[in-house]
């Protein structure tokens, strides 16, 4: 299922319960206050006939006897049940939606007023309210299928001063009530139901407005997979707001580093490529006129044949090493960054080629703390020492800056139009191309000081003789050392 369906899915189901909880409550609280209604009329009737204080009204329901015989008469002044039919006739107590009933303390109904095949039920409740055991209560009641709301009271007779052993029920229709409920019930249904398709329908929308960058990166990614191009980058909506926007922005830088690489790589094979092909085809023509002129060539000429072969074969595997440093992703190293020393790194390559002998290396300035990988600063610098010493005439100078590393020979220097190729792959100025080299030292330098946040420069010197070094990021300065030379 795509994501545009489970979020209006989802929406739906979120609006669905919502809905059919505000609508439970509408529906709880719309019965509460109904009945509620219903109960407050009977109470306020209730009390009226319980008091004797009966309104006058001009309306007259029915009025009959009790099935049991005739009304008891009072002894001393006239009891109430005389007057209830009366007076019940000239008011609202009894409606045409409701029936009085009074009974006895044994059940026996003593007053009906009201229609004639509404007989109320008498239970121990309602017994129990007659005899003074309990007090008014209102339940609903089911007569002939008919809905009531019921209230059970006594009957205080004033000619006693005193609880008649009476009590009486007043029984309202509520079917309207229930009627006009359940109708509302019903209006909610759909209701409720237009509303979740409309917040579905609206999720759906939404989804499908927000979702398009993503299926825009999706089929991107699927064109890429299928056809292995990487421009289709400009198909991509990096301005749509928020978290798709920024995605849209990173897949596209990401697909251009990667355009970016795989030309690198592609130039850097075919470099390859184009480096190989001499010292291969020098070392060839060597070994294949020692296979097919041994008899004829002189003891000196075959010394001389195997030493160029082996000198192609010593360039060749340097050539191949220096690939593979290269071609290797220097992120993906196993070694920790540590805090690196400049001049602690300086003074470690200063002794190495000091020993090698044949030029003077000197250190200069102070030094800084970088954040690296030791192996490869020092890979980087003793390139740039290896290449200052190729050319220096008899002094190299390593100059600390902080965070700044500059190799100074005293050599030639660097043409003009060679300055800004010297860090390519395979580069040589054509002063340099007979002599030993791959072209790939400086390159190497390039790639591992970038992969450390750094830079690179190349210059000549005021006084002659080339300057190349490059710049880190400094994590503190450090005072310079007591060195000799």
């Amino acid at each position: 299922m795509s994501l545009r369906w489970r979020w209006a899915l989802t929406l739906a189901l979120v609006a669905a319960l919502a809905i059919g909880l505000t609508a439970w409550a509408a529906t709880l609280s719309a019965d509460r206050q109904l009945r509620g209604a219903v109960d407050a009329n009977l109470r306020e009737r209730a009390a009226h006939v319980s008091r004797g204080e009966i309104p006058d009204s001009h309306s007259g329901p029915e009025v009959r006897r009790n099935l049991g015989g005739d009304v008891p008469q009072p002894e001393e002044r006239p009891s109430v049940l005389d007057d209830l039919p009366r007076a019940a006739g000239r008011s609202r107590i009894v409606d045409l939606d409701a029936v009085l009933q009074v009974f006895d303390r044994e059940g026996g109904v003593v007053l009906r007023i009201g229609p004639d095949q509404v007989n109320l039920p008498i239970e121990t409740v309602d017994l129990g309210v007659a005899t003074g055991a309990g007090r008014s209560v209102i339940r609903d009641v089911r007569i002939g299928g008919v809905a009531y709301r019921m209230i059970t009271a006594r009957l205080w007779d004033p000619a006693r001063d005193n609880a008649s052993g009476t009590a009486f029920q007043i029984a309202t229709d509520v079917s309207r009530v229930n009627a006009n409920l359940a109708g509302f019930t019903r209006r909610m249904v759909p209701i409720g139901v237009i509303g979740i398709l409309l917040v579905g329908l609206t999720g759906w929308i939404l989804a499908s407005r927000a979702v398009r960058p993503v299926s825009d990166l999706a089929e991107a990614a699927e064109q890429i997979a299928a056809t292995e191009r990487l421009d289709t980058e400009t198909r991509l909506n990096r301005s749509a707001p928020g978290e798709i926007g920024r995605l849209a922005t990173a897949f596209s830088a990401m697909l251009s580093a990667l355009a970016t690489s795989r030309k690198q790589q592609q130039r850097l094979v075919s470099d390859a490529g184009h480096e190989f092909r001499t010292p291969i085809t020098a070392l060839k023509t060597n070994l294949e006129t020692l296979l097919r002129q041994n008899q004829n060539l002189t003891d000196e000429q075959r010394r001389r044949m195997l030493e160029a072969a082996l000198a192609e074969s010593n360039q060749l595997a340097g050539l191949a090493t220096e690939l593979v440093d290269l071609s290797t992703d220097v992120h993906q190293n196993n070694e920790d960054y540590d805090d690196i020393e400049t001049d602690e790194l300086a003074s470690d390559i200063a002794h190495r080629f000091r020993r090698i002998g044949g030029k003077k290396v000197v250190i200069t300035g102070k030094g800084a703390s970088v954040k690296g990988r030791r192996s490869q600063l020092e890979r980087a610098l003793g390139n740039l020492v290896d290449n200052a010493v190729k050319w220096a005439t008899e002094r190299v100078e390593i100059h600390l800056d902080g965070g700044r590393v500059r190799v100074t020979d005293d050599g030639p220097g660097i043409s003009e139009e060679d300055l800004p190729h010297i860090f390519n792959r395979f580069y040589r100025s054509r002063d340099v191309r007979s002599t030993p080299g791959s072209g790939l030292g400086l390159a190497i330098v390039q790639h591992l000081v970038v992969a450390h946040g750094g830079t690179v420069f190349a210059r000549n010197g005021a006084s002659g003789g080339a300057q190349v070094g490059f710049e880190l990021p400094v994590e503190r300065v450090k005072e310079p050392p007591d060195r000799s030379e």
